[in-house]
């Protein structure tokens, strides 16, 4: 402590808070989320742009940090963080998908000793509260193991995250933080998600086989198995445009979605399979009823690779919109 009591400037702004944002070819997007961060963050919160397919999108990027309203510096996964008030650049040369890329964040933050992650989209803005609201939430209840964020959308109330059904698997919204607390089926939404980093690593941070889509109910499960709950903070709140970066209707969307089904029954639900493979006929005649050729050839290419054992990025599924 310093001659007239205060705490060194170096210890207040020690890095406590690490905000991963992910970016996949949507940079204005990107810019917009960062600077509602940097308008209501501590100085103790590092913010890490996570440049996905950083190759093909070099001049873009380039171009848009150009622009960007605040100051910037490159990082590798060896890098230590950023100073306070600077954005750090993190570039995986390929597309990794959500977990893959976020995890480059996670796992940087945790090699610097950082304690808290907030893995956030980039189609989203902060609008109420800040991470610190979360760290105070956090340190009062160490039971928990992730928390959410009431997200805000022009379609639907406020959630949290959402709950997997059982008659089929799919999930819906959460709208209650006590529904998120106590029903063993929520997950919290990886659109907004809040953690120990330290948690993480203990789960083996985000499954990346699932690439797009599954992923947030399959980390919620592995941080239940830790013996850690999950809640939420109705005070910190996001806007999120949804489906942003695939569209809501496209061809990447439906596939994901439906081969990633699949892997999260196998994997928590094994004695679903059979009934749930003897439905995906009637889904599928269902979708060619209704004229969704696209669509109901995405659910016939996924359920083929999952019984392939096929995990990850599959480069010959692209955002087209599907019919």
């Amino acid at each position: 402590m310093s001659n007239d009591g205060q705490l060194p400037n170096s210890l207040t702004t020690a890095p406590l808070v690490g905000v991963c944002v992910l970016n996949y070819h949507q940079a204005e997007a990107t810019l917009d989320c960062i600077a509602s961060l940097l308008a209501k963050e501590p100085p103790t919160t590092r913010i890490l742009w996570i440049e996905n397919d950083a190759e093909a999108s070099k001049e873009t990027l380039e171009r848009a940090l150009a622009s960007a309203p605040f100051a910037w510096i490159d990082l590798s996964p060896g890098n230590a963080l950023p100073e306070a008030g600077v954005v750090g650049v993190l570039r995986n040369a390929e597309n990794l998908g959500y977990a893959g890329g976020n995890n480059a964040g996670l796992k940087l933050l945790h090699a610097n000793g950082v304690p808290y992650a907030w893995v956030i989209n980039n189609d989203t803005k902060l609008m109420q509260g800040s991470s610190a609201d979360l760290v105070a939430a956090a340190q009062s209840r160490p039971e928990v193991g992730a928390w959410g964020t009431a997200i805000v959308t022009d379609m639907f109330a406020p959630y949290f995250g959402g709950v997997i059904r059982l008659n089929d698997y799919k999930p819906r919204r959460c709208e209650e933080v006590d529904e998120l607390e106590r029903d063993p089926m929520a997950f919290v939404s990886g659109c907004s998600l809040f953690l120990r980093t330290e948690t993480a690593a203990r789960t083996g941070f985000i499954p990346e086989d699932y690439f797009l889509y599954y992923e947030d109910p399959a980390f919620s499960f592995e941080v239940r198995k830790l013996g850690l709950g999950l809640s939420a903070l109705e005070t910190v709140r996001i806007w999120h445009h949804e489906s942003l970066s695939t569209g809501d209707r496209s061809d990447l969307k439906a596939y994901y979605n439906a081969r990633n089904r699949w892997t999260f029954i196998q994997r928590y639900f094994p004695g679903a399979l059979h009934l749930q493979a003897r439905r995906r006929w009637y889904r599928v005649q269902s979708l060619l009823f209704r004229g969704r050729l696209g669509h109901a050839r995405m659910e016939w290419l996924a359920y083929r690779a999952f019984r392939r054992g096929e995990a990850g990025r599959n480069p010959a599924i692209r955002a087209r919109r599907n019919t």
